[in-house]
C-alpha cells in the first residue's frame, strides 16, 4: 500500500511539475541589490549613502510581458523585486525589461535631481529549481537617470 501511495504521489508532482515548466519556463523572476544615493544609483566607495525608501518596480514593455508589484528600499537600501512572467522568455525580459526607480534623487540628496527616473538593463545570472516551480534570478548591470 505504502508502494503504491508513493508511486502515485511521485506520478502527480512529474505532472505538476511538467505543467508548470510548460506553463513558465522561468518560474519566478527575482531581481535584488542595494541602491545608493548617487546619480547612476552605484557605490562610489565605503562612505556611499543608501537610497532608502526608494520606489523600486520591473517595467516591461509591453506592459503585459511580466506581473509585478512595486517595492520600497529598506534602511540598508536593499530592493528585492519578484514577478510572474508569464509564458515571456528570458531573451523577451532581458530584451524588454528594465530596473526603475521612480523616487527622485533629490529625496536622498538635495543636490542631486529632482526630475528624471534611475533606469537600469537586466541581466541573467541563474536559474534554479524550487520546489515544483523555478526561480530566474536578475541583477541590474547598471542605473542611469533618465
Amino acid at each position: 500500500m505504502a508502494l503504491k501511495t508513493l508511486l502515485m504521489f511521485l506520478s502527480v508532482s512529474i505532472m505538476a511539475t511538467s505543467f508548470s515548466e510548460a506553463q513558465n519556463p522561468l518560474g519566478i523572476v527575482h531581481v535584488n541589490g542595494t541602491l545608493y544615493c548617487t546619480i547612476n544609483g552605484g557605490s562610489n566607495g565605503p562612505a556611499t549613502p543608501v537610497f532608502t525608501s526608494a520606489s523600486v518596480q520591473l517595467e516591461c514593455q509591453p506592459a503585459n510581458l511580466v506581473v509585478t508589484s512595486s517595492v520600497t528600499t529598506n534602511a540598508a537600501g536593499r530592493y528585492d523585486v519578484t514577478a510572474l512572467p508569464g509564458n515571456a522568455t528570458l531573451n523577451a525580459i532581458l530584451s524588454s525589461c528594465n530596473l526603475v526607480v521612480n523616487t527622485p534623487l533629490s529625496s536622498c540628496n538635495a543636490n542631486l535631481p529632482s526630475t528624471g527616473r534611475l533606469i537600469s538593463p537586466l541581466q541573467f545570472v541563474k536559474t534554479v529549481p524550487a520546489g515544483f516551480l523555478r526561480v530566474t534570478y536578475l541583477i541590474a548591470t547598471g542605473f542611469q537617470i533618465i
